[in-house]
């Protein structure tokens, strides 16, 4: 029997709402589930099954599930916001105000729904494929007009229940998860005669959700928009947090809130699996703000997977805040594998982000799709599942255009997903976190400032797409795998357990680096790193720095502004001895006649090439705004954020940026105000290459890289080479492969192009990739492994196929002295 190939992704899961679904005559709902399924079958086909999940209402339909199947569905057959009282909308006439997305919307009952599950499950079958069918639960009132929620049972919405109350509006409500339902009489599918008083209401979703999928044939039940976790989840304060201070509430008692809906949940629905959607933040930050107990939901085993990447890239291109969230919620996983989702229309409202956000660019495929998660095994690991939000527009629309654009970018991405460590490694402290907050609450805020800062250095440009748990690293060291020695580890300071200080001095002592932030308090690692503390200073500071800097057509501010509400506490490190020549100060502030060190790089002689660099960070917000995101300071202040991928110099590897200012408005005087961020830039490694990824806000910027072995050259590209480093234009979305690196003393344009495939000495065809413009020059070449070690990589210049040393067990090829033009075969 032939043996069966696996397939890259386990899942394929397309989202749509019943839009498409213009007439109920079962012809059509035939015609409508075959297109979903045949547009979207390249997808499909690299997965082991797939799933369709439908978005029928918010959840109501569950909620309200009788038992008799005639009664009529109020379904999301709007556009525009329901519920308009919960978003100070009277005018009958205001252009935000929900309406029929046609003229006469299907009239869907539940016995409808059962058919259109059936119908999919049937015609995937048919084709030979296994689809699973999911249904969706969403605590806010955008979507449909909810009797339940905003009229028989209000209490579910009552802001009391959420503590420190911080919705953006007063008036915009959202379920609260661990609330309690006042007593009816009405009839429901699993409480005939009525809710008791008092009965919660994750016991109350979880019996009615559980009738509601067994009944029409629903495999697994989709929370959304953060429903499970906290009350409100869309704004960076919370519970814990109001802008001015942390302590606002009892960790234990809001974790159990949590908790209870979960417990409850599940004990009616056991059987089901529950998937999430989650917050737009991080772990450390939902759990600095509010609280939120994703380590005993891991544990428990309440959800099999993580929450996917947050579409918040598409809504207000903040990437360093989903890669970050992403990087946080998959370090430790409660399962085998993790999703991405992909926001390609949006069919509640008007925008549809393939089409009107993202241009029709792939930089939010290809950069979260460049993550990659170290195991304890020291081994990376991929999504393995594909999410697509949604597959139909607004409008209900099937665009042929949308899957035939984005699949061959899903393909791509898939085929190039990392198989090692990327460049930089987040050590990522889950569980540290949890142990700290749970034992100390009052140090949330160290946890707030950690995951903020590192979303600020991803924002300015910090090429971060791998991450380990401090448990899997541990593993890895114990074990004496060498799968991190060539990444540089990026590390908190503040979290730090005496336990983790000695792995990670054995690392850096074995030749290997590690870059920390924040404030430094354990006593080896002062001793290490050759500092001491002070005492401790707030405020304004002038700022000193000998880093290799963005070159600015507008200089950047002199000055930093450090609240240590949200920084982590005062600076207080200083050099303790200021006579030892491995410490460099690289950043200090002052402040009158007080100094302190904000940035050092330590590379002692005993460390076998190894070194350590560190920046003390700061958070340039301004508190007390309560709004979805923090609000930065103003240009008076410089965001030291930046510093993180300024110091990866020291570590050998030169990532700078050409740009016209700090933060660049772009379309000012329109609602389409935003600032440009530096050029988002990840590297990823597969097969022995490196791969480019990113996104390039402003059009205007150029970026130089050097690495430890030279210039990186990417294929297709041209660069100009000076003083080590290559300069590149790029495109506004990149995803380039790089196996030449380059060393020379001259300037001047070198050209890396693939060629036609032709005939050598060794091979009947080759891939071909010609260098040109090379002076004198040192060239790294990184080759396919399996073709490396079976001798098949020849180098031609000039005609005449140049010697190469033995590379049966080498990862590279080094050739010196080259000029002019050579072509690279294998």
């Amino acid at each position: 029997m032939k043996k069966r190939t696996p397939k890259p992704l386990r899942r394929a899961t397309l989202e749509t709402t019943l839009k498409p679904f213009f007439s109920m005559e079962q012809d059509h709902v035939e015609q409508v589930c075959g297109k979903m399924i045949r547009q979207w079958r390249p997808l499909i086909d690299q997965s082991e099954h797939c799933s369709m999940l439908l978005w029928i209402a918010d959840g109501s339909e569950i909620l309200m599930w009788n038992g008799d199947l005639d009664t009529e569905i109020e379904w999301a057959k709007y556009i525009g916001l329901a519920n308009e009282e919960c978003f100070g909308i009277s005018d009958p006439d205001d252009p935000m105000r929900a309406r029929p997305y046609t003229d006469n919307p299907s009239r869907i009952t539940y016995r409808d729904l059962m058919r259109i599950v059936a119908t999919f499950k049937r015609l995937a079958a048919e084709q030979g494929l296994t689809m699973e069918v999911g249904a969706t639960f969403d605590p806010g009132p955008e979507f449909v007009y909810s009797d339940f929620k905003y009229s028989l049972h209000r209490e579910i919405n009552d802001a009391a229940l959420g503590g420190n109350f911080v919705s953006l509006r007063p008036d915009y409500k959202v379920i609260c998860c661990w609330s309690q339902l006042k007593g009816d009489n009405l009839p429901y599918a699993e409480f005939p005669h009525g809710i008791p008083e008092g009965t919660s209401f994750g016991q109350f979703l979880g019996r009615q959700t559980r009738r509601f999928l067994s009944d029409f044939g629903f495999d697994y039940i989709w929370l959304s928009n953060g429903f499970g976790f906290s009350y409100f989840p869309w704004t960076y304060l919370g519970s814990n947090f109001d802008g001015s201070s942390f302590n606002q509430a009892d960790v234990h008692e809001m974790k159990a809130n949590i908790m209870s809906f979960w417990d409850d949940f599940k004990a009616e629905c056991p059987d089901f699996r529950t998937e999430v959607r989650g917050t737009n933040f991080s772990t450390g930050i939902e759990l600095a703000k509010d609280f939120v107990p994703l380590d005993e939901m891991y544990a428990k085993k309440v959800v099999e997977l993580p929450p996917p990447n947050s579409p918040w890239g598409a809504l207000n291109r903040d990437f360093g805040l989903e890669m970050s969230g992403y990087m946080s919620r998959i370090a430790v996983l409660p399962g085998e594998t993790f999703p991405f989702r992909f926001y390609a229309n949006d069919p509640w409202f008007w925008q549809n982000p393939w089409w009107d956000a993202y241009d029709r660019e792939a930089y939010d495929i290809y950069c979260p799709m460049s993550v990659g998660r170290v195991n304890a095994a020291g081994r990376i690991e991929n999504p393995g599942i594909i999410e697509i939000l949604s597959i139909d527009t607004e409008k209900g629309e099937l665009i042929d255009a949308c899957p035939a654009e984005i699949i061959p970018h899903l393909t791509k991405a898939v085929k190039d997903f990392p198989d090692q460590p990327g460049i930089l490694t987040w050590l990522y402290p889950f569980h540290e976190y949890f142990r700290l907050v749970a034992e100390r609450q009052e140090l949330a805020s160290l946890v707030f400032f950690d995951d903020w800062f590192v979303r600020n250095a991803i924002n300015q440009g910090l090429p971060l797409n791998t991450v380990i748990s401090t448990e899997s690293f541990r593993t890895v060291m114990d074990a004496e795998i060498g799968s991190l020695k060539e990444t540089i580890l990026l590390v908190s300071a503040s979290m730090l357990t005496q336990e983790m200080i000695p792995y990670l001095m054995n690392h850096v002592e074995q030749g290997g680096k590690m870059l920390l932030y924040g404030p430094l308090s354990q006593p080896d690692l002062l001793a290490a790193l050759n500092l001491r503390q002070a005492e401790g200073l707030v405020g304004t500071f002038r700022l000193e720095s000998e880093l290799a800097e963005d070159q600015l057509a507008v200089p950047r501010s002199q000055l930093i502004k450090h609240d240590p509400l949200i920084s982590g506490g005062a600076i207080q490190e200083i050099v303790a001895d200021t006579a030892d020549p491995h410490t460099v100060v690289k950043a200090r502030v002052k402040q009158d006649d007080k100094e302190r060190a904000y940035a050092i790089v330590t590379k002692r002689p005993d460390w076998n090439g190894g070194a350590v660099a560190w920046t003390r960070g700061t958070l340039a917000f301004e508190t007390g705004a309560n709004s979805h995101l923090p609000v930065r300071q103003s240009t008076d202040y410089v965001d030291s954020s930046i510093f993180i991928r300024y110091l990866l110099a020291d570590l050998g590897y030169v990532f700078l940026q050409n740009r016209y200012d700090e933060t660049t408005l772009l379309y000012p005087g329109t609602r389409y105000q935003e600032f440009a961020k530096p050029i988002y830039c990840f590297v990823s490694r597969q097969d022995n290459a490196y791969w480019f990824s990113g996104y390039k806000q402003d059009a205007t910027a150029t970026m130089q890289l050097a690495f430890p072995d030279g210039a990186p050259l990417l294929i297709g590209q041209s660069a100009i080479i000076s003083e080590g480093c290559a300069t590149y234009t790029m495109d506004t979305s990149f995803h380039r492969e790089c196996r030449f690196l380059v060393k020379q003393k001259g300037a001047g344009i070198v050209a890396c192009k693939e060629g036609h495939p032709i005939r050598t000495p060794k091979k009947d065809t080759a891939r071909s990739i010609v260098l040109t413009g090379l002076k004198e020059a040192d060239v790294t070449i990184l080759p396919p492994v399996e073709m490396l070690h079976a001798g098949r990589v020849e180098v031609c210049a000039d005609r005449v196929y140049l010697p190469l040393e033995d590379q049966a067990t080498a990862s590279y090829i080094r050739l010196k002295g080259i000029s002019g033009t050579i072509e690279v075969t294998w």
